[in-house]
C-alpha cells in the first residue's frame, strides 16, 4: 500500500449547485481518474470522499462535509449545512488553513486515497486521484498541506452568484430547524458564495496550484474548457471526455440525473427579482466583478479569462475559454 504514488491529486472546488458535478465527470471519463467510487468505466458515481459515512468514519472530522454532521447539529441549521457552510456564522466550523494541519491528519487522508488507487485504478502506478468533497473549498491550504510531497492540484469552478445564490437556497438548501425569511436566507446564501470563493482564491494562490474555471463558459465551449483544464492538470485531452450525443451513462444512473449531455444553459438569472439581485450584490461584489459576473447584466460574463497566471490581486491561474 505505501509504495502506491500519489500524483498530483485534483480537487474540484465550488458551492453545491455550481457545475462542479458536470465538470468532474468529464475528468472522470479520462481512463488515468480515479474517484472514491471507481474509475473510468463508472464516472457518473459519488465523488465525495468526506461525504459518504463509511468514508467520514476513516477521516479526521477537519475533513468532513457539510452533511450528517451531527456533530455540528445548529439550532438554525441543522445538521446538513449545505449551500451555507461557508456563511459567516458556520465558517469557524469549516474553516482551515496550513496552521492546522497535523501529521497523523496527513497519514489518514493518504491512506485512504491509496486504497480507493489500489481497488478502483486501471493502473495504481500512474493513477491520479479525483475528489470534489466541497468544504474543501474553504480549507486549500489545509488540504494542500495534509498531501505535502504530492503536488495537489486545485480547481474551483466559479458561477455567477447572481443566479448561484436563488438556485441554492431553492435546490439545495440546508436541514433548516428555524425557518427564515427568504431575503435572510438569500444573504446567508450569499455570504457563503463569497466566503467560498474568496477564500479558495486566496488560499489557491499561496499553493500556486490552483486555477478557477467558470461554469458559464464550460457551458457555451466545453470543449475549449476541457481542453485547458487537461492542460492545468497534466491529463491527454480527448474530445470524448466532454458530453456528446452518442455517450451512454454507466448503469444505474438515476433517470433524474440529467448532468450530462445536453448542456442546459443557465436560465435562473431571468428569474431573479431585482431586489433579490441587488441583495445578493450588497454582498458578493466586488469579487464578483473581478470574475466577470455583472449585477446588470444577463448572466453571462462580462469578460474572457485565459489559462495562464493573471496579474493583479487575485494571483491565480484561470481557466476558462477565451
Amino acid at each position: 500500500m505505501d509504495r502506491i504514488p500519489i500524483d498530483r491529486p485534483i480537487f474540484v472546488l465550488g458551492v453545491q449547485a455550481g457545475g462542479t458535478t458536470l465538470i468532474s465527470r468529464c475528468l472522470l471519463r479520462h481512463r488515468d481518474v480515479t474517484s472514491m467510487s471507481g474509475n473510468s468505466r463508472y464516472w457518473v458515481a459519488t465523488d465525495e470522499i468526506g461525504f459518504v459515512r463509511n468514508r467520514m468514519a476513516r477521516l479526521p472530522p477537519s475533513l468532513w462535509s457539510s452533511s450528517h454532521r451531527d456533530d455540528l447539529d445548529d439550532p438554525v441549521f441543522g445538521s446538513t449545512h449545505t449551500s451555507v457552510y461557508a456563511c459567516d456564522d458556520l465558517l469557524p466550523a469549516y474553516r482551515r488553513t496550513a496552521a492546522d494541519a497535523r501529521a497523523e491528519d496527513a497519514i489518514q487522508l493518504k491512506r485512504l486515497i491509496r486504497e480507493h488507487l489500489l481497488v478502483y485504478a486501471h493502473d495504481p502506478r500512474r493513477a491520479r486521484f479525483l475528489d470534489k468533497t466541497h468544504t474543501y473549498t474553504v480549507k486549500v491550504g489545509y488540504v494542500d498541506a495534509l498531501l505535502d510531497g504530492c503536488d495537489p492540484l486545485f480547481l474551483l469552478v466559479l458561477r455567477n452568484p447572481y443566479t448561484a445564490c436563488f438556485n441554492a437556497m431553492r435546490r439545495k438548501p440546508p436541514s433548516w430547524r428555524t425557518r427564515l425569511p427568504e431575503d435572510e436566507q438569500l444573504r446567508i446564501a450569499a455570504e457563503h458564495w463569497r466566503n467560498s470563493f474568496g477564500l479558495a482564491l486566496e488560499d489557491g494562490a499561496k499553493t500556486g496550484r490552483l486555477a478557477a474555471v467558470r461554469f458559464e463558459d464550460f457551458v457555451a465551449d466545453p470543449v475549449a474548457v476541457v481542453r485547458a483544464i487537461c492542460a492545468f492538470v497534466g491529463l491527454d485531452f480527448d474530445v470524448d471526455l466532454t458530453p456528446q450525443p452518442s455517450q451512454r451513462r454507466p448503469f444505474a444512473t438515476l433517470p433524474s440525473d440529467r448532468k450530462w449531455y445536453p448542456l442546459y444553459e443557465d436560465a435562473w438569472r431571468a428569474q431573479v427579482l431585482e431586489a433579490d439581485a441587488a441583495l445578493i450584490d450588497e454582498i458578493c461584489q466586488p469579487l464578483a466583478r473581478e470574475l466577470g459576473y455583472a449585477f446588470d447584466g444577463d448572466g453571462v460574463p462580462s469578460h474572457p479569462l485565459v489559462l495562464a497566471p493573471v496579474a493583479g490581486e487575485l494571483g491565480v491561474a484561470l481557466a476558462v475559454s477565451a
